[in-house]
């Protein structure tokens, strides 16, 4: 009998999973989503032969997190539970063993003071869901936007008195541009709403992007790959959808994508994972089947809450970057001007369904 792996149940898995990689240095093995138990998610990660499984599963909100558990590994889980309920030990309660989708023969054991562990025997390979689509983001990702949404943000506030800066557009990079709005009318008192201001700086942001936007030549060559491989590929978006739907007709992308998803037609705006989900859904796929494109922390942190394999192109690229490009699956720190189209391509091939 040997140590498996020490179980942790979460309230909060990206949080606890950028914990445990970027603090403690843990890197990730798998990632599970629960055929059986609906909402059941896993992240198994490891780091010098010890390995960790964190979960999370649909709690309310008195959810407070258990002890979690030891898992052991035995050769044949069947008999050692024999084995273990022929000892007769007061107090030790044992469940029957069971076949669980992540490809374990399991069986779970609580102690006489109620610490549960388990007998586990691994029967078959770890679970890979194959990708069958690839969700990219608009703005900074597949095409060169931000520069002129600096621009449309600058003349907007312009208009109310309020001098704004590159350094102040930071803060908004990868979210929803009605969230946005939505925090600049707290931060200055602006008594326009939210939805009035978005809709005031789309107009100026289309005036100033239908002629002077570009799709950024290497991702152009790796979306090319893709829907030359048969790959269905969605757009997900913090603009709303008219501007989206203008600007990929401006650069000769309004038929290439399946489906187009804005944040204003989901209930949060990135860094929540609401607008992959959707993309997923209306793609008919599950999220895990889904690789998302990003170029934004808040981005790259909805693509894993959605449990999506993510490559991100960071459009800031200053060093250190945020801990969140950590989660990434593939990623290029250096930017756009790091990224290989053939290479990500190269990546990706292999995980195709």
């Amino acid at each position: 009998m040997n140590l498996d792996h020490i179980g942790i149940e979460v309230r909060d898995l990206f949080t606890m999973e950028l914990f445990y990689r970027s603090v403690l240095g843990f890197r990730p093995r798998y990632r599970y989503v629960s055929t059986r138990t609906p909402g059941l998610r896993t992240v198994f990660l490891e780091r010098e032969g010890l390995s960790l499984e964190l979960l999370e599963r649909p709690r309310d909100a008195t959810f407070r997190p258990s002890g979690g558990h030891l898992a052991l590994s035995v050769p044949d889980v069947d008999a050692e539970c024999a084995r273990i309920a022929g000892t007769g030990f007061p107090g030790l309660s044992l469940r029957p063993p069971r076949n669980t989708g992540d490809g374990f023969r399991e069986a779970e054991l609580s102690d006489p003071e109620g610490n549960l562990l388990e007998l586990s025997a691994r029967i078959a390979p770890e679970p890979r869901p194959p990708v069958r689509a690839v969700v990219f983001d608009l703005d900074g990702t597949l095409i060169d936007s931000e520069p002129n949404y600096l621009l449309a943000d600058q003349e907007l506030l312009a208009r109310y008195g309020i001098s704004f800066s590159e350094e102040d557009k930071r803060r908004y990079v990868g979210g929803s541009n009605l969230d946005m709005m939505h925090d600049l009318v707290r931060r200055y008192g602006l008594q326009a709403t939210p939805g009035d201001l978005a809709e005031e700086k789309n107009a100026i942001y289309l005036e100033i992007a239908e002629h002077a936007t570009r799709v950024f030549p290497e991702m152009k060559r790796f979306l090319d790959l893709l829907v030359a491989r048969g790959v269905p590929v969605a757009v997900a978006s913090g603009s709303g959808p008219e501007v989206i739907r203008r600007l990929l007709a401006s650069v000769g992308l309004a038929d290439t994508f399946e489906h187009v998803v804005s944040a204003e037609e989901v209930p949060r705006g990135k860094p929540a994972p609401d607008v992959f989900l959707e993309a997923a859904r209306r793609l008919g796929l599950p999220p895990e089947c889904c690789v998302v494109v990003e170029d934004s922390r808040p981005g790259v942190e909805a693509a894993h809450r959605a449990f999506m394999r993510c490559i991100a192109v960071p459009f800031l690229a200053d060093k250190p970057l945020p801990p969140a490009f950590e989660l990434a699956d593939l990623l290029y720190p250096d930017g756009m001007e790091s990224f290989d189209p053939g290479g990500a391509f190269a990546w990706l091939e292999p995980l195709l369904a």
